[in-house]
């Protein structure tokens, strides 16, 4: 395969402008110094630059061919470190991913065709492009109740006490009680909170994808009674806090699934009875390196992040700000995962 996605980027007349240009700089001959992934990842040619993602148009990355096909989809991030940032994928990389999450979730015993809601802060399109793909695996029916991050990350920066009683506040009434002060805060999260309410009201919801801090609250929903499953983003949730809510949640019967991801690599559930453990899918790896980018740590060592990501509308490696401890492969994954995920900012 690595083959293939080289001959796709590297060939001077349907390649990527993007790899042709790194090549002539280089000096690199892509059939002699890039033979196998290994030698990729171990050349600095594969040393990608985030800034690089802002400089230039999109066509600049993607192969000549998957462009004239126009074989691909646009994801953006939400801009909550930053300016907002887009790659392509394809529709296959995006299916891929949804197989991938919905292989972990018949680990824990999800059935299909339940309905899904998931309320609260998301990066909008890479998530909804990736978990409708999900729910569609699953047949299932997904409501979306979605908060743009962005500025309201900000928000919650600059105030330690308006987070603390957010996550403190034990029912919706609360929440909305909260940012009844704020114009701000209500004009972004009031819509989310009333169509979550009404939603959990109506529909029989047994999966939940939520955050930390909505959590509080929603448990104490009329609605919560049906929910057997709940998914909340697993960056940089301390092992205490994860299992403060893993008993929680597990007396009434109910399980805890975590996620780490991007629009760059996808989105990642941990495994059953492997905590904050992710293993990307097919079309993505997960490296866990030292501060220099070609030198992995040994397992159970922690150390900074890289993925790499082998979808045919973008190749793309970085190094991200990202810490973690390197997981081994296991009986369902050929390929190494990370561990307990906290970010550098």
């Amino acid at each position: 395969y690595w083959e293939e996605i080289r001959d796709l980027n590297f060939d001077e007349e349907e390649g990527s402008q993007y790899w042709i240009n790194r090549a002539k700089e280089l000096n690199v001959n892509p059939e002699r110094d890039l033979a196998t992934l290994e030698d990729f990842l171990h050349h600095k040619i594969s040393v990608c630059d985030e800034e690089d993602l802002k400089k230039y148009p999109l066509e600049y990355f993607i192969p000549k061919k998957i462009l004239d096909e126009r074989n691909f989809i646009p994801l953006t991030s939400s801009g909550s470190l930053g300016r907002k940032k887009t790659v392509p994928w394809t529709k296959k990389a995006i299916e891929e991913n949804g197989r991938h999450l919905a292989k972990i979730l018949k680990l824990y015993g999800v059935n299909e065709k339940i309905n899904y809601l998931f309320a609260g802060p998301s990066d909008p399109a890479p998530f909804k492009y990736i978990v409708d793909s999900l729910v569609e695996e699953m047949k299932g029916t997904i409501y979306f109740a979605p908060i743009e991050t962005r500025e309201l990350k900000k928000v919650f920066a600059k105030s330690q006490e308006l987070t603390y009683a957010m996550a403190k506040a034990d029912s919706v009434e609360k929440i909305k009680e909260i940012i009844s002060n704020n114009d701000f805060l209500r004009a972004r999260l009031e819509p989310c909170i009333e169509y979550t309410d009404e939603i959990l009201k109506r529909e029989k919801i047994e999966f939940l994808g939520t955050m930390l801090f909505w959590l509080n609250a929603l448990e104490n929903h009329e609605g919560f009674k049906n929910v057997k499953y709940v998914y909340v983003g697993g960056m940089e949730i301390p092992i205490q806090l994860y299992n403060f809510w893993k008993d929680k949640l597990e007396s009434r019967g109910i399980k805890i699934i975590t996620s780490y991801g991007h629009h760059k690599f996808g989105l990642l559930f941990d495994l059953p009875n492997q905590p904050l453990t992710y293993y990307p899918f097919s079309l993505a790896r997960l490296f866990v390196t030292q501060e220099n980018p070609f030198n992995l740590v040994g397992y159970g060592e922690r150390g900074r992040v890289r993925f790499l990501s082998l979808d045919k509308a973008m190749l793309w490696c970085q190094q991200e700000r990202d810490y973690a401890e390197r997981v081994g492969p296991n009986k369902y994954f050929e390929w190494d995962g990370v561990r307990q995920i906290e970010a550098k900012f």
